[in-house]
């Protein structure tokens, strides 16, 4: 190989690497999930929140009470401890750039929650969808109802997705259709409760390694 042959290859080495760090650079990031929950004060009361990292920031999140916490780094469970086939999943995904929940946005969302049902569901049908009915830092979002029937029984689920300029985060809960209004109202009440502190914002409370309240 010549000399300029080596020195081109070396070049073209050199702009791959820098396209590949300024993409990284740019890359949105995900949520940094922890099922242990902190105590703290309010008013004279004792209150119990989990807290979460998103880059430089953190989020405080307080789950509803009496529910079971458990997740990895990308995800958190929450259930109730009193009924079963009730759960909530909290989830997110990086953006390299902001996206527009707009109504093709909305569309294509909706199909894609109808089609993440469990296999050999039957009679899906939407209950609602909403968009900004719940905003988060003034922060868009669009939420999904469904009804379907699944394993001899009528299920109903909640999807909310979140779009930030770095990243979304997605508040699913299902439970049987006769318990979802009530435990809906918890979990839909605790993702009210979801705040981003500032990048100078000290964490201070007590950490219990307890994940239930």
């Amino acid at each position: 190989m010549s000399k300029q042959h080596i020195l081109l290859a070396k070049f073209v080495a050199i702009v791959v690497l820098f396209s590949t760090l300024r993409l990284a650079m740019a890359a949105g990031n995900l949520v940094e999930f922890s099922a242990a929950l902190q105590k703290f004060e309010g008013e004279g009361i004792t209150y119990q929140r989990l807290v979460f990292k998103d880059d430089k920031r953190v989020i405080y999140f307080q789950p509803p009470r009496g529910w079971k916490c458990s997740g990895t780094e990308n995800q958190l469970t929450l259930a109730p401890a009193d009924r079963s086939f009730a759960e909530a999943k909290i989830t997110s995904a990086p953006l390299d750039r902001p996206v527009a929940l707009d109504e093709k946005a909305a569309d294509a969302f909706k199909q894609q929650v109808l089609s993440s049902l469990p296999e050999g569901s039957r009679n899906a049908a939407i209950v609602k969808q909403e968009q900004n009915g719940l905003m988060l830092n003034n922060n868009p979002a669009i939420e999904v109802v469904i009804s379907y029937d699944a394993f001899g029984q009528t299920f109903q689920r909640s999807v909310i997705l979140l779009s930030t300029p770095t990243n979304q985060v997605r508040f699913q809960f299902t439970a049987r259709k006769s318990d979802f209004d009530t435990l809906y109202r918890a979990f839909r009440a605790s993702v009210v409760t979801w705040e981003w502190q500032p990048e100078s914002a000290p964490v201070e409370a007590e950490s219990t390694p307890d994940p239930q309240q």
